[in-house]
């Protein structure tokens, strides 16, 4: 079939068959079904240009080389933003730099069929013997931001399966145009979107399950990387078509495993001795200059298994850093910061919501403000654990938030655990503790309970008598959490408010 046939088959009513004159376009209004078609010669912005007509796309398709398959409503910025209309799934098989070398027609059509992918209705072959494979809609989709991240998705799947380029994805890219020397296959199947969506659906069921097959190929650990089985196997050399991807690949292990880039150099040099053929020096050099250099911090699992054809996977654990050393903190830490910020301007503070965030600041570190956005969350939060009131008076800029804590006995708990959260991770020394009560008379201090269980002590009990070998300049403990509210709320409503002293007084108690 000629490019006539072939684009009708694409664009059907998308582009007309010669220009409108101003008059019929008057007549007729605006049609928003068409769309443009983009055309280059070598993708530079100069010799791009934008065609609406069947007799434009035919005329310049002798001079120009490339095309979109899916339109635009606009004819001067090929951009995802500006797509219409999405007409065919589209992947290119690159075959440079010693990637695919060789591949043949019947081998695409095996990978298709492999990949359980429907029929394709145009390949194209490149001048450097890759091929451009499409698949058209049977109904052109309409553009969206959502739709275009899903195709784009689908679209790295597909490729991932059939040797195409990952990289070279997106709706809005450009392909070789179909003429009768380059056309290799043609059909006039259609697939459905939809459908599309179904395989890839399936892959991804699939790759979950192998998830748990992977497991047992597991590496723990960037140190282990390089003595696993499946990279050795690789560190055995590699044939023609794989050195690239390997190379690559082995130069990100040792980065991984903590190899600066010379030595790793050396490494890959000597390595690079039992592929066959071998690749130049100069290629190995660039390979590992572009591991280091680059954004990625160690190797693709997936890469090492296909290359070694063994089960490989791997997963590393970071301890968490020390907040002072985090950029961010966990919303439970502002939490705290919130509630000891107006607990410090005693219990209820107001003013706008911007004015209020400007004031907090990080426990750990006095420069650092809580971010507005988090402000807002927290303050919601703090609401649900019914530990703050808010009462909002005016509308617009001129409103005033009130914040009011509402349980003091929430509130010092969420404060106290977002501390001990903080001092979790500094080197924990012998000590006191909430479950820990140094008695310095034997038996204890009595506590004498009034007739209806409550608590009737002096508030000189509320802070412990401690032992000269102990800091006099303990802060207030933490709440025990397995102490019943009620009679923690008893006795901060006499001013007891010491974890140690309402730990001890429930053991007594109870």
């Amino acid at each position: 079939m000629n490019l006539a046939g072939i684009a009708v088959n694409i664009y059907r009513d998308q582009l007309t068959g010669e220009k409108k004159k101003q008059s019929e376009k008057q007549q007729t209004g605006y049609n928003n079904r068409l769309g443009w078609v983009f055309v280059s010669k070598d993708f530079t912005k100069e010799t791009t240009k934008a065609v609406r007509t069947y007799g434009s796309l035919f005329n310049v398709s002798k001079d120009y080389t490339y095309f979109t398959p899916n339109t635009f409503y606009r004819n001067d910025l090929r951009r995802l933003s500006t797509l219409r209309w999405i007409n065919a799934m589209s992947i290119d098989i690159d075959a440079k730099n010693g990637e695919n070398e060789g591949m043949t027609l019947p081998d695409v059509q095996e990978l298709i069929t492999q990949a359980g992918l429907p029929m394709p209705s145009l390949i194209v072959q490149t001048p450097s013997k890759g091929f451009h494979v499409h698949w058209f809609l049977e109904q052109p989709k309409r553009a969206s931001d959502k739709l275009n991240v899903h195709y784009s998705r689908i679209q790295t799947c597909m490729a991932e399966m059939i040797h195409g380029d990952v990289h070279a994805v997106g709706p809005e890219r450009l392909f070789r145009l179909p003429t009768d020397e380059n056309t290799v296959f043609h059909s006039q199947e259609r697939v459905s979107f939809d459908e599309l969506c179904e395989w890839f659906q399936l892959v991804q069921e699939q790759d979950r399950q192998d998830v748990h097959t992977y497991k047992k190929g597991f590496c723990k650990g960037y140190e282990s990387l390089l003595q696993h089985p499946a990279v050795q196997k690789i560190l055995e050399g590699v044939h023609q078509g794989q050195r690239d991807t390997a190379c690559y690949t082995l130069a990100l292990a040792y980065k991984a495993a903590g190899y600066d880039e010379k030595t790793a150099a050396a490494y890959l040099h000597n390595w690079n001795q039992k592929n066959t053929p071998q690749m130049r020096q100069i290629e190995v050099k660039r390979k590992v200059k572009s591991a280091y250099n680059g954004r990625f911090h160690a190797p693709s699992a997936k890469k090492i298994r296909e290359l070694s054809g063994m089960l490989f996977s791997y997963v590393i654990w970071e301890e968490a850093k020390p907040r002072e050393e985090r950029t961010y903190s966990h919303i439970q830490e502002w939490e705290g910061d919130v509630v000891a910020f107006i607990r410090a301007q005693g219990g209820r503070v107001s003013g706008s919501q911007r004015d209020l965030a400007e004031q907090i600041t990080s426990s750990v570190n006095t420069d650092k403000k809580i971010p507005y956005a988090t402000f807002k969350k927290v303050i919601v939060r703090l609401e649900e654990q019914e530990i703050l009131s808010r009462k909002v008076s005016g509308k617009g800029r001129g409103a005033s938030t009130e914040l009011c804590i509402i349980d003091e006995v929430k509130a010092r708990r969420t404060q106290s655990e977002a501390s001990k959260k903080e001092q979790d991770t500094a080197p924990k020394n012998n000590g006191l503790n909430s479950n820990t009560i140094k008695d310095t008379v034997a038996g204890g201090t009595a506590l004498s309970l009034s007739p209806g269980n409550e608590l009737d002590c002096s508030s000189e009990h509320s802070i412990l008598n401690l032992p000269s070998t102990y800091s006099t300049s303990l802060q207030t403990a933490p709440i025990p959490g397995n102490v019943p509210s009620a009679f923690t709320s008893a006795l901060f409503n006499r001013g007891f408010t010491d974890g140690r002293f309402i730990f001890r007084a429930w053991g007594r108690f109870s």
